[in-house]
């Protein structure tokens, strides 16, 4: 692949942002990496479940202009304009939560807004729950993000159609984080209206048609590029319709669980080892491969 004829779409937390670093966002080799494959002009999407307030931070701190995939394909960001914006039906949206709770109790519900950013609900937060999450949130750094804590406004934002993506918890256990990758399947059998995806303890959803599979498909399809051109890369269970979709350019960070990592064609140990595959020079004198093809 030729620097200036690919995409790089890449997830965030636990990919770019692997290892974290609370201060700069991006190690020094991943920083480096990406600014030069961008000045070669190749193009970078970040694809993430995350929403797009958050997105204004990343080309600050990465010193290079980027696009974005947010709320797993939910919203479009193309040049720094929004082209895709594709929210949670209210009321079909609005059921969901509803049976959610009924029969799963979920402790903690987080949406993403438009325009509120992150909306946490407070009535089913116990005291300690909603202090461990204070206690998360404080040690983020770089990577936190604005939070509102209130159910009137997590069911406002429904109302008014600007609900793009949510996540709930499922539990801290590893038979919790097994549990959720088995609950998404049931949950996409029983609600064929949404989009749904597990990471870690957490299950996700999105409007139906909404993976980051179909956000870099629309991506591409905006900036006119072929799926060939994509390299992907991912480390949890919502970046596994990547894999699939683009499988012959796949790569899954060394990290990853296992029920991920078989989903890849390939394996990578941080986001800078894509070099050796787009300058294959950098490393030909070096015997320790830094990704590996399954």
């Amino acid at each position: 692949m030729k620097a200036n004829e690919t995409v790089i779409a890449t997830d965030l937390d636990g990919t770019l942002f692997y290892p974290k670093m609370i201060f700069s966002m991006f190690t020094r080799s991943n920083k480096k990496f990406l600014q030069r494959f961008i000045g070669d002009g190749g193009k970078l999407v970040v694809v993430t479940s995350r929403g797009l307030p958050f997105m204004s931070k990343i080309p600050k701190k990465l010193g290079a202009p980027c696009d974005f995939v947010c709320c797993n394909g939910a919203i479009v960001s193309v040049n720094g304009e929004v082209v895709k914006k594709q929210p949670l039906d209210p009321q079909k949206f609005k059921a969901l939560v509803q049976d959610l709770r009924a029969r799963y109790n979920p402790k903690l519900m987080l949406l993403n807004s438009s325009t509120r950013g992150t909306v946490m609900t407070r009535s089913l937060s116990s005291f300690f729950g909603s202090m461990a999450y204070f206690l998360y949130e404080a040690v983020q750094g770089v990577y936190r993000e604005k939070t509102v804590r209130s159910d009137h406004v997590f069911y406002d934002e429904i109302e008014r159609g600007e609900a793009y993506k949510m996540m709930f918890y499922v539990g801290a256990t590893k038979l919790k984080k097994a549990y959720a990758e088995h609950l998404t399947d049931k949950l996409a059998q029983e609600y064929p209206d949404f989009s749904f995806a597990w990471v870690e303890q957490f299950i996700e959803v999105a409007p139906k048609g909404c993976t980051k599979a179909e956000g870099v498909a629309y991506y591409l399809a905006k900036v006119g590029l072929d799926n060939h051109n994509v390299i992907v890369v991912g480390d949890s269970g919502n970046d596994v319709a990547m894999f699939d979709a683009f499988h012959e350019n796949s790569y899954c960070m060394a990290h990853s669980p296992s029920s991920v990592k078989k989903r890849a064609a390939h394996v990578l140990r941080r986001v800078s080892d894509l070099e050796e595959t787009l300058y294959p020079s950098v490393d030909s004198n070096n015997p320790e491969r830094k990704f590996e093809k399954k």
